[in-house]
């Protein structure tokens, strides 16, 4: 399994965003933790740059750590989606948190994106 990570900041400073990028076989994972804001606008385009430009078949963008999004990360989520229709690249999105997760569905995005189904809790 080859790890490719993107994240050039060795101590991540609270409230930024970090993105981390593994490749196993034809799927990338993009997993972010922390804050994504307009601040993190270049990183996070470049990130994607990067991965689209390898050619996976399937691009997992994980937001399971993702503590804030604004509308900055939406629209990066919404070009993601949109660039990887036009690549034919499979794209699954791990939900974040319940704060996170709300931006999302108050946007009607979860009915565009595809999310990931939580499984019920019992």
């Amino acid at each position: 399994m080859a790890v490719r990570g993107l994240d050039r900041r060795p101590n991540v400073l609270p409230g930024r965003l970090r993105i981390v990028v593994t490749e196993q076989g034809t799927t990338t994972t993009i997993a972010v933790d922390g804050e994504w804001d307009l601040t993190e606008l270049q990183a996070s385009r470049a990130a994607i740059r990067a991965v689209l430009e390898g050619c996976p078949e399937c691009i997992v963008l994980d937001l399971s750590q993702l503590s804030f999004i604004d509308s900055t990360g939406l629209h990066i989520v919404v070009e993601l989606h949109k660039r990887c229709t036009h690549q034919n690249v499979r794209l699954v999105i791990v939900p974040g948190p319940r704060a996170v997760q709300r931006i999302f569905e108050i946007c009607r995005l979860t009915e565009l994106l595809p999310f990931v189904k939580r499984p019920a809790v019992t």
